[in-house]
């Protein structure tokens, strides 16, 4: 017992790491499985009390992403492509880039696929193939005409 007790005490940053990991790990376990279980409730009922079948449930499932992903096409990639047209781009030495326009500020580091999109007060991390061809075509055409200046 007190070989493990002087374990902890000498490698009590390592211990409290794996603790974090581990709660973070059960909670969004956790989550999922709140998530699995709800959708499987409402997939019981539907079948049971509306009598659809398990085949039509799927399928409503299926629409709803399909309805959800083709709404995002139609809205934000848009605004997103009319805002990239007149952006400005800034490259800093690190190889980190900088894409303003007037309502969004976009920074990231090039070569990675991640990416920090600011919109007023809000700030979220972005994968940038979610932002589209035209965005890493914008970014691929203003980086040589940025470093022969």
């Amino acid at each position: 017992m007190e070989s493990l007790l002087n374990l902890v005490t000498d490698y009590w940053p390592i211990v409290i790491c794996a603790i974090v990991v581990i709660a973070a790990f059960q909670w969004i376990m956790r989550s999922l499985f709140r998530l699995f279980a709800m959708m499987a409730v409402i997939g019981v009922i539907l079948v049971l009390v509306f009598h659809f079948s398990p085949e039509q449930v799927i399928d409503m499932g299926r629409t709803a992403v399909q309805t959800t992903q083709d709404a995002v096409q139609k809205t934000v990639v848009p605004i997103l492509e009319s805002e990239l047209k007149d952006a400005d781009i800034l490259f800093h030495d690190d190889g980190s880039y900088e894409v303003k326009t007037a309502n969004i500020r976009i920074t990231g580091k090039k070569g990675e696929s991640k990416a920090t999109v600011y919109y007023k007060e809000n700030k979220w991390e972005v994968d940038i193939g979610v932002l589209g061809d035209m965005f890493k075509e914008k970014l691929n055409k203003a980086e040589p005409s940025q470093t022969t200046l």
